[in-house]
């Protein structure tokens, strides 16, 4: 007669407890798979994507102007110059087949005088919404915060804008 060795039956004995192998409670109750395996960790509910690649066609690059407006696009974003006030435009600039567009940036404040030293700049953050058919715009500035509308504008591309700064 052959014999077991003594590991072989304390594996019998917790292999055969009774329960179906599939049961929920065989591995965590019974401690027989946490003893002998490590746990994995547990994956967390939220995961990080990667952020989309912009779609849309490119907005012609280089002057956009109008009344009251310059507009610099380049291939990652835009500048703007207005009377008494700048802002950016801090992604590529994409109109959607349509020629839609929805963008994101900064407006930024200005007022007639010299500026003080340490004065702080009135940056907030903008949309940049509008359409084009490639060589005219229609602009609307808007500060995403308070929703308030800044203004609309008629750009045309290659020409520079009428600004008249704040004395």
């Amino acid at each position: 007669m052959r014999r077991l060795p003594v590991s072989g039956v304390v594996f019998l004995f917790v292999a055969c407890t009774g329960q179906a192998p599939t049961s929920p409670d065989t591995a965590q109750s019974e401690g027989a798979r946490a003893a002998s395996a490590p746990r994995q960790p547990q994956r967390s509910s939220t995961r990080v994507v990667a952020p989309r690649p912009a779609s849309g066609k490119p907005i012609e690059v280089g002057a956009w102007g109008g009344d009251h407006v310059n507009l610099l696009v380049t291939e990652t974003g835009g500048t703007l110059e207005y009377d008494c006030a700048h802002g950016t435009i801090d992604q590529p600039v994409l109109a959607d087949s349509s020629g839609r567009f929805d963008l994101a940036g900064t407006h930024t404040r200005e007022h007639g005088g010299p500026i003080r030293i340490g004065e702080k700049e009135d940056k907030r953050p903008a949309r940049y919404t509008g359409t084009t058919d490639g060589r005219t715009m229609t602009l609307t500035v808007t500060l995403t915060g308070s929703n308030e509308p800044l203004g609309t504008f008629t750009l045309t591309h290659g020409q520079t804008g009428r600004i008249v700064k704040c004395l």
